[in-house]
């Protein structure tokens, strides 16, 4: 919609149009243009609009963009954004051009603490750009410092209280504070609310918001010192990367994001190459019971049917146990009890479904040993249904029993568990069960 409006409309209406868009919604449609369209747009924009349009951007865009402008440019709108956003964006520079950048910004000293977090650890998120008050205002005093600083800070839900040392004591929200009246103070109407390390696993932050609520977290030194906050808009962009690492686990996909094929086409052929290995197992079992299969055709009709049937119900188990496994509420062992025995009852019901199934199929096509066939199918079907989602649990708990990230447990490894396993049950019985049948 942006570029058409481009090529159609003056300045001015072009402007006008802008004015009326969200920077999130012209961000969206930013890495679109072409650089003269995207350089129309810049120039029509004031500096603290733009320099808005580039937070929305991934860091990564945002940073190709800007380095293509000069050192001052650059600056100036950097300058615009809160330390965490510039933070994200100038780790996207070469050593070299993040320090000339850091060295010419306002906020320098931030950003300097910042880049040196881990992107795991809380203190990488959290802003500087926000509102301390002392204990002892009162709520006069208090009003009359929000009034001031709201300019200048990113949220004011939530205030935060801190000794004359800069020791975290609690929150104050904003409400409480303009519902407030004379002569309480702050300390009256503060609330203790936990804060987090800034070298803690930013997952515990999350986790945290989750079980708390709250608008803002705030993040403290060993000293008990307050070094930042962390905002709830930040936290949903951790939630969305989160959520996209783990959907790349579970699919053995690293790294989807990359722009560079030769380099996503590396780094996926060592999984794919480790899949290989380990779908060998299924063309071995396979080659074991060829006679079974030659003499029986209806068998291979109904071999992708046991074998989609394990592997979904594994797949199912398994997202329940990874997001059972991430909560600290979570209980994975009753889950998975209550995973595996809906897999016996639910394998009951397809392995009946599909003994009357082979059997109409069976007869239409005119085959012999029509009950061997349907029974082999049947209780080949309820066995792997049972067996899916006991690896499915199994997997990713011994996992994380391990200290490995049970993620790594991804849908392609227990897919490939799966097949095996059902394929030695299902040829297993066909043999077992058709085997004397045939040689008759």
């Amino acid at each position: 919609m942006l570029k058409e409006m481009i090529n159609n409309l003056t300045n001015k209406e072009l402007l006008a149009y802008l004015e009326g868009m969200h920077p999130h919604d012209i961000a969206k449609e930013f890495s679109e243009l072409s650089l003269e369209e995207q350089e129309r747009i810049a120039s029509l924009l004031d500096t603290e609009t733009f320099s808005e349009v580039m937070t929305y951007l991934d860091p990564s865009d945002a940073a190709e963009y800007l380095s293509d402008l000069d050192l001052k440019e650059q600056v100036n709108i950097i300058n615009y954004m809160d330390p965490d956003d510039a933070t994200d964006i100038i780790l996207e520079y070469d050593s070299v051009e993040q320090k000339e950048i850091i060295d010419e910004l306002e906020d320098k000293e931030d950003i300097k603490k910042l880049i040196l977090y881990d992107e795991n650890q809380a203190g990488a998120y959290m802003t500087s750009s926000f509102i301390s008050l002392h204990p002892e205002l009162n709520v006069k005093q208090a009003t009359k410092i929000l009034i001031k600083e709201a300019p200048n800070v990113e949220s004011i839900n939530t205030l935060f209280v801190v000794d004359h040392h800069n020791k975290y004591l609690g929150t104050l929200s904003f409400k409480t504070l303009v519902a407030s009246k004379m002569p309480l103070s702050v300390s009256d109407i503060l609330t203790k609310t936990p804060a987090y390390y800034d070298l803690d696993h930013i997952d515990e932050v999350v986790q945290g918001i989750r079980h708390y609520g709250g608008y803002e977290v705030p993040i403290i030194n060993s000293n008990e010192e307050l070094l930042g906050v962390i905002t709830i808009d930040d936290v949903l962009d951790i939630y969305e990367e989160q959520s996209q690492e783990d959907y790349e686990k579970l699919s053995a996909l690293p790294q989807s994001d990359t722009k560079n094929p030769l380099f996503s086409a590396f780094l996926r052929l060592p999984w794919l190459i480790i899949l290989l290995i380990l779908s060998l197992p299924i063309a071995f079992v396979t080659s074991l019971f060829e006679e079974v299969l030659a003499s029986v055709v209806l068998l291979a009709m109904f071999q992708p049917l046991i074998l989609d049937a394990g592997g979904d119900v594994a797949t199912q188990t398994l997202a329940v146990t990874l997001i059972t496994l991430n909560n600290k509420e979570g209980r994975p062992f009753k889950n998975g009890v209550k995973e595996i025995i809906t897999g016996f009852i639910n394998g009951i019901v397809l392995g009946v479904l599909a003994f009357i199934a082979t059997i109409i199929v069976a007869k239409m096509i005119d085959s012999n040993h029509v009950l061997a066939l349907a029974l082999v199918v049947s209780v080949s079907l309820w066995l792997t249904v049972f067996l899916g989602p006991i690896i499915g649990f199994l997997v990713p708990v011994s996992l994380k029993k391990l200290k490995i990230d049970p993620a790594i447990a991804s849908g392609p490894f227990i897919t490939t568990l799966i097949d095996i396993f059902s394929l030695l049950i299902y040829l297993g019985l066909s043999t077992l069960l058709l085997g004397g049948v045939i040689n008759v």
